[in-house]
């Protein structure tokens, strides 16, 4: 099966779709679905949150890599020249952030 460019550019285009879908559908989920903890205690959902996001760093093996900070880390890319208003992904999250 032979694919074209255009071809190819479409699919990229549905999955890039199909994928922010799936992020505002996510996102919608996770907003609905986590209480609002009181200030410096961790709800049950929290912990087992945080036991799940856990287990999913020690499967992907990055368990003792410390995370940066999401303010350095949007530095970072910006140094670097990565800008989320270019990225179609990021402009999704980013509009439904402001909905």
């Amino acid at each position: 099966m032979t694919e074209t460019l255009e071809t190819l550019a479409r699919r990229v285009n549905q999955l890039e779709k199909v994928v922010a879908e799936m992020t505002l559908q996510l996102s919608q989920v996770v907003d609905t679905s986590m209480p609002t903890a009181t200030k410096g205690h961790k709800t049950r959902d929290e912990q087992y949150e945080a036991q799940a996001i856990q287990k999913m760093r020690e499967h992907l093996g990055i368990a003792d890599i410390e995370l940066m900070p999401l303010e350095e880390l949007r530095k970072s890319m910006a140094r670097h020249g990565i800008r989320a208003e270019d990225n179609e992904f990021s402009c999704a999250i980013i509009e439904e952030r402001e909905k």
